[in-house]
């Protein structure tokens, strides 16, 4: 027989496995190649080769476009907040400028407005003009009746009194009058103080529009018309001035 022959009933597919049989390294080989070769798998990954092949999307890939995309909007939003910083910060000197200007320019109304706000004058009580607040008169000193005198006589020069007692905060004033009241009421304090010469005004965080006339040891007597209408435009060329010499420099450019 022919050494080369093959057995009469032996198959090639018989002989392949005889051949792995007794060699290891070539079935090793050959089965490496079937694990590269897997049917629709690369790199551990499965793709979409065919048309029956099932698909697995790219996850990482959807992922990074995600991250990508919140950078980008992130990085969006910092700049419209820089913008708007940057806007505040040119804009803001304008504005500060602009309420300066404004203020100068209300500096007459207000010193009007104290003038216009000394009810206790005699000519607003001739006039029939009553003050829109009221006045509490209290005495924190030891003279018997001094805030029920002096509440009579402010009574006839246009205030609306209030209560008529001693200091309920038992202050020790030494001075001719304390006028106590809210610093949103700026005329009608000034009003009052205006009505004793060298009170002095303590504004304090009522709600009511209500002023206190607190009377020291060092009261006398009410002053009169005329030293009220002078305290009264002392206090508006005051007010104005201080109003002007804030606003001046920047209102000059």
């Amino acid at each position: 027989m022919d050494a080369n022959s093959q057995p009469a009933g032996e198959t090639p597919e018989h002989a392949d496995a005889a051949t792995s049989a007794s060699d290891p390294t070539a079935a090793s080989l050959s089965a490496s190649d079937n694990a590269v070769r897997s049917h629709g798998e690369i790199g551990g990954k499965k793709f979409r080769v065919g048309l029956d092949d099932a698909y697995v999307p790219f996850r990482n890939r959807t992922r990074r476009r995600r991250r990508v995309l919140a950078v980008a909007l992130g990085g969006l939003l910092l700049v419209g907040v820089g913008a708007y910083g940057l806007v505040n910060l040119v804009t803001a000197p304008d504005q500060t400028t602009a309420a300066a200007c404004r203020a100068a320019d209300e500096a007459p109304g207000s010193a009007a407005q104290l003038q216009q706000a000394a009810a206790g004058t005699a000519a607003s009580a001739a006039a029939g003009t009553a003050p829109k607040f009221t006045l509490n008169v209290y005495n924190s000193t030891n003279r018997h009746g001094l805030a029920a005198n002096t509440a009579a006589q402010l009574k006839q020069r246009g205030f609306v009194i209030g209560q008529v007692t001693n200091d309920p905060l038992k202050a020790n004033v030494s001075v001719a009058a304390q006028v106590r009241g809210s610093k949103s009421q700026e005329a009608e304090l000034h009003s009052v103080a205006a009505e004793v010469p060298g009170a002095q005004i303590q504004t304090d965080g009522r709600n009511d529009p209500s002023v206190d006339l607190v009377l020291g040891t060092a009261f006398t007597s009410l002053a009169s018309t005329e030293q009220v209408n002078a305290a009264l435009q002392a206090a508006a060329a005051l007010a104005k001035a201080s109003a002007s010499a804030g606003a001046a420099g920047a209102c000059a450019h």
